[in-house]
């Protein structure tokens, strides 16, 4: 189910789209259908496959796997285990505690790279990033 895929409760779904609860249940019944409006933003926040929401066909969610693994070897180049270790990172980022934790963590390192560029361009650019 793919409010259940997307990690939402009835009520936040139904908040998030300023909806009755009511009405995610019978949509989820099959009661009734979403509009085009709702797919439409379900598309573009959640990746949504209408095709599959519509027919059953193909997977629930649209993959961008591939546009990521291009651009990420464009930034960080062809080592395969990085892009494995990035992606695992993402897995781990879905539990909010650990998103805090990396985010933190993340910050601090962006913190220290900027100091360290800063003085490498103060003194010239005449001593290695990190000695």
């Amino acid at each position: 189910m793919f409010r259940h895929t997307i990690g939402k409760s009835q009520k936040q779904l139904a908040n998030e789209l300023q909806l009755y609860q009511s009405t995610i249940t019978n949509i989820e019944k099959g009661k009734t259908f979403p509009g085009i409006a709702y797919i439409h933003y379900f598309y573009n926040k959640y990746r949504l496959n209408a095709d599959w929401l519509i027919n059953g066909n193909e997977e629930m969610l649209h993959s961008d796997l591939e546009a990521l693994k291009t651009a990420f070897r464009l930034l960080f180049g062809e080592e395969e285990h990085y892009f494995q270790q990035y992606l695992e990172l993402i897995q781990l980022m879905k539990i909010p505690v650990i998103r805090e934790v990396i985010f933190g963590k993340l910050m601090e390192m962006k913190k220290i790279a900027k100091d360290e560029i800063e003085e490498f361009s103060r003194k010239g650019g005449s001593r290695s990033v990190g000695s």
